[in-house]
This record gives structure tokens, C-alpha cells and sequence, in this order.
């Protein structure tokens, strides 16, 4: 006998066939998938050809399947939801559901204020997943090609890469942290002239921090003493805690402190603008993390926890 090879199965008449089953006859098909009915028609009957056996049957305006198209159904209907399921997760890489995200923050918004913007952010985007970096600010600032979204505290004098737009995000402030149980943890602010003759507790060089307590300092005329030198928030915590001397910290740093540590503004406030660095053009999970971190500003403390920090008008 013979052998006739048979065409291969045009895929695109295979997803009109289950198409056509399922919307229940050819007009209501032609409708969802915006084809003319003759058009339709013609890719059935292409189909049946390559089969080489009818499919189906019309009963008034609907179709009845004979037994080679009842076997054939099952097939085509995997390949129409194979290509729906595609579709989906192009809709969804398109819609920024996925994706992975660097991110690059000060030590101060790291540690006391991103990570409930992330775990809230998580809930509403579980696709997306989010990479946090912690340095100091200036570590951040050398390194932003390496992060799609930096966030650090006050002013800074480095010119951005042409691929980077800055905003101002918030506002914060730095206070003197000490301990509960000294006389100048008592008054309601400090200026650089009560602090200069106490034992300081600086952060390392580098910190936004650091570098806007010593401008107060210069601005006063005061060389205040360095007693300690410590990286990280946390760290100035707690030498302050084992009576090492002051340090200073944001406010963020302190909102949950029910401790022996309190934090006095100092005099005039270091009141100090939080900073968002974004690409010119955000990729969409990007453009969907940046629009939730403006959102949060504005965002109830009780949905997400950023009460310490005011937002801007």
C-alpha cells in the first residue's frame, strides 16, 4: 500500500475549530473572533481537508461533532488554552506583574522605613520581586547604576548619570539620641553649643547623617570632639544605650523606641528631604513600584506604616 503523507495541522485552524465549539456555531465564533463567517468558513474546511474526515455537522445555527472531531476537540482545546495561558503571562511581563527589582537605600530608610513599604507592596504585586540593598548614602549614590530605584536622605552635590531622574520623596529629620537618664535628655532641642563639650558618637564618613550634623557644627563655628566612630544606625544606638555618649539619628530610627534612648531636636531642626532616584524611562514593574512609593506617602499609618514620616503637600 502507499503511503500518503498528510499535511501538517494548520495550528491557527485548530484554535478557530475549538473556538467555534465552544461559542456553539460559526456566527457567534466569527463575532469573537472578529472574522468575517466566510473566512471562518474557509479555515474549517482547510482543516477538514487536512484531516481528511468531516468534524462536524450543522444543526440549524449551531454544529454537532462527528467522532473524528469529538478526538480532534480535545487536542485543539490544549492548544487554545496553551496560547491563552501565553497570552496571560505576555499581558502580565507587559502589565509589570512580574519582574525582579533592585533596590538601593540608605541605612535610615532601609532598616526603619522600606521594609513595610515592601511587605505591603508584596501583597498587591506577589509577582514582583523586590531586592533591597542597605548602605550609607553615599555608598548608594556612587553605586545607582547597579539599582533600579535608590532612595537616601539630604542634599548631594553628585551629578546624576544622564539615565537617572531625582525627586523629593519626603521629609525627615535628624535629632541627638540620648539616653533617658541625662540631664540634657530633659530639654526640648539642643544646639550645637550644649552639644560640644559632650562625648559624640559619630557615623562613618559617607553618611548623610554625618555629613549634616558637622555642616551644623561648621555653620556654629564649633570643632565638635569625636569620642566613637560607628557604622550604622544601629550600632549608634547602642553605644548611646551603654553610655558611650550623644549620637544622631533620623527620627524614623527612634519611632518604636519605648527604651532607655529618646531623641531631642536640635537647634535650628535638621529637617532634611528624602530623595528618590529613578531611571529616566522605568521598565513597567519598575513604573508599578515607583507608583506605589509615591502612593504610600500618602497612605494611612494604619495601612502602611509610615507614620513617622510626613509626606509632602
Amino acid at each position: 500500500m502507499e503511503y500518503i503523507e498528510r499535511m501538517r495541522l494548520n495550528p491557527e485552524h485548530l484554535i478557530t475549530f475549538a473556538a467555534v465549539v465552544c461559542a456553539g456555531g460559526i456566527s457567534a465564533a466569527a463575532r469573537r473572533l472578529h472574522l468575517t463567517q466566510p473566512a471562518l468558513s474557509n479555515q474549517l474546511r482547510q482543516l477538514q481537508d487536512q484531516v481528511g474526515q468531516a468534524l462536524y455537522r450543522r444543526v440549524g445555527r449551531g454544529i454537532a461533532l462527528t467522532g473524528a472531531g469529538e478526538r480532534l476537540l480535545e487536542h485543539a482545546q490544549r492548544l487554545a488554552d496553551a496560547l491563552a495561558a501565553a497570552d496571560a503571562a505576555a499581558d502580565a511581563l507587559a502589565g509589570a506583574e512580574t519582574g525582579l527589582l533592585r533596590v538601593g537605600a540608605s541605612q535610615t530608610v532601609g532598616a526603619y522605613l522600606l521594609p513595610a513599604i515592601i511587605a505591603a507592596f508584596r501583597e498587591q504585586a506577589p509577582g514582583i520581586e523586590v531586592e533591597l540593598e542597605s548602605h550609607n548614602s553615599g555608598h548608594v549614590l556612587n553605586r545607582l547604576q547597579d539599582f533600579d530605584v535608590s532612595l537616601v536622605e539630604g542634599p548631594f552635590a553628585l551629578p546624576l548619570p544622564a539615565d537617572r531622574l531625582a525627586e523629593r520623596w519626603g521629609e525627615d529629620e535628624i535629632v541627638a539620641v540620648l539616653r533617658r537618664d541625662t540631664a540634657l535628655a530633659q530639654k526640648h532641642s539642643l544646639s550645637a553649643r550644649q552639644l560640644a563639650a559632650q562625648a559624640l558618637i559619630w557615623r562613618e564618613t559617607g553618611s548623610g547623617t554625618r555629613e549634616q550634623v558637622e555642616q551644623l557644627f561648621r555653620t556654629a563655628g564649633i570643632q565638635p570632639r569625636l569620642r566613637v566612630e560607628l557604622s550604622g544606625v544601629a550600632a549608634v544606638k547602642e553605644a548611646v544605650r551603654q553610655g558611650l555618649g550623644i549620637g544622631f539619628a533620623s527620627r524614623l530610627a527612634l519611632r518604636y523606641d519605648r527604651g532607655p534612648l529618646v531623641g531631642i531636636p536640635l537647634r535650628p531642626r535638621l529637617q532634611r528631604a528624602l530623595t528618590l532616584i529613578r531611571p529616566v524611562q522605568p521598565a513597567p514593574a519598575c513604573q508599578r513600584f515607583l507608583d506605589f512609593l509615591r502612593a504610600a506617602m500618602r497612605t494611612p499609618a494604619a495601612k502602611v506604616r509610615v507614620a513617622a514620616i510626613r509626606p509632602l503637600s
